[in-house]
């Protein structure tokens, strides 16, 4: 990541959590390797909690050196952190980070397109660059 202006507000073993105040949306930046269910809980809590605090409702997910979710992992994230209630003014919006290589095995319209999964509009991107990009262009 450019580390600009960026902040760390978090950071354990599942991977760190950062502000882009200039932005007004913060990164979770995953770590690579295997992972505790507690550990990854902790830090999308404090995603949650930050993007709450600032009023902000953008983010964006690197998930370049990420060991993919467990199943377990994928039904909390689905389930429980993405059920986050939606603000009156905004929609919540996500720039998912993968590394270049798997987003090419993807069909196009899936690595190119904006999908809502629960309360989360989002994107896919190669490059952080671009994920910033798309998400400036939001309200």
């Amino acid at each position: 990541m450019n580390p600009g202006n960026l902040r760390v507000h978090f950071r354990n073993a599942a991977g760190q959590l950062l502000e882009q105040p200039a932005g007004k949306y913060i990164i979770i930046e995953y770590t690579s390797g295997p992972r505790k269910f507690a550990d990854l809980q902790t830090l999308l809590g404090h995603a949650k909690q930050l993007l709450a605090l600032r009023g902000w409702h953008k983010v964006i997910g690197d998930h370049r050196l990420m060991t993919p979710f467990t199943p377990e992992e994928s039904t909390w994230v689905n389930e429980c952190w993405l059920s986050m209630p939606r603000t009156r003014m905004h929609d919540f919006y996500g720039a998912v980070l993968l590394p270049a290589e798997v987003l090419a095995r993807l069909p196009i319209d899936e690595a190119t397109g904006e999908t809502t999964a629960r309360a989360l509009t989002y994107r896919l991107f190669a490059e952080e660059a671009e994920a910033a990009a798309w998400l400036a262009q939001l309200a």
